[in-house]
């Protein structure tokens, strides 16, 4: 991808993830009293509603992407050979599925109740 283009991405996972850490702070510590969020049976129920477990997954994925681009792009800035920028941008990648699909993970097994 055309490096002009993650830097659209990363301008555009930012303006999300403000929208989104706004909503889920207000869905979370606003409208519910912060010491009932944190109890456990509270935390579970929010993995039952579909609105709440999908903001939180669409939040996951905007958060991962901006943040490993944006260290891809620090360390892109220290060194600016070819096989470096194909490493990095690779690591970044990597890292951050592997992120994801372990976020994914977590909210899955809350999803499908295994945690007890």
């Amino acid at each position: 991808m055309r490096e002009s283009r993650l830097m659209q991405l990363q301008y555009a996972t930012a303006a999300a993830a403000l929208v989104l850490v706004a909503v889920h702070l207000l869905m979370q510590g606003v409208l519910v009293p912060y010491s009932t969020a944190i109890s456990f049976d509270r935390v579970l129920a929010v993995y039952k509603d579909g609105v709440d477990v999908s903001l939180l997954e669409i939040l996951l994925i905007v958060v991962v992407a901006h943040g490993f681009n944006g260290v891809r792009i620090i360390l892109l800035e220290l060194r600016q050979t070819r096989s470096w920028t194909t490493w990095v941008s690779r690591g970044a990648l990597i890292a951050a599925a592997g992120t994801i699909a372990y976020g994914t993970r977590t909210i899955l097994l809350a999803v499908l109740g295994a945690p007890s």
